[in-house]
């Protein structure tokens, strides 16, 4: 069983998933091109659960494989890419929120949430609301035309 995905497998949606977003540092990666506006390999890098090279390279290309990001070359330094999320991994921004809820209600004495912020684990709605305009702006402002 070792190198098999779930899928090959399992018909469950939930070990499908895993399959694709089930691990810490994709989950990272997707919280980093959502949440904090980050699109380039070095931003990645410069996480504070600090990602080794190899690891985020190959989830890069899992992800990519999956069809969860796409990429295209940096303006400025053509061998750069700048990474950004697909539709399907946009949709994650739901998976997301709720694991923002769920770690503001669960793990307390472990997880703030800044002041400023507090207000969206009352209208989560807002929050993806809100995440999902700033990936609009971010997209009309820096995707090549025909991506």
């Amino acid at each position: 069983m070792k190198g098999q995905d779930h899928c090959e497998i399992s018909d469950c949606p939930v070990a499908c998933s895993v399959d694709v977003i089930g691990d810490r540092w994709t989950l990272l990666i997707i919280r980093e091109l959502l949440l904090n506006n980050k699109h380039e390999y070095g931003e990645f890098l410069a996480m504070r659960e600090k990602i080794s090279t190899n690891i985020l390279a190959d989830r890069l290309k899992k992800l990519h494989a999956s069809g969860m990001i796409n990429f295209f070359p940096c303006p400025t330094v053509k061998s750069r890419k700048i990474y950004y999320l697909t539709e399907a991994g946009k949709e994650l921004v739901h998976v997301m929120v709720h694991m923002i809820l769920w770690s503001a209600k669960h793990l307390k004495r472990v997880v703030r949430v800044p002041n400023d912020q507090k207000k969206y684990l009352k209208d989560p709605q807002k929050l993806i609301e809100g995440v999902l305009y700033q990936l609009q702006l971010w997209e009309k402002n820096n995707l090549p035309s025909g991506v």
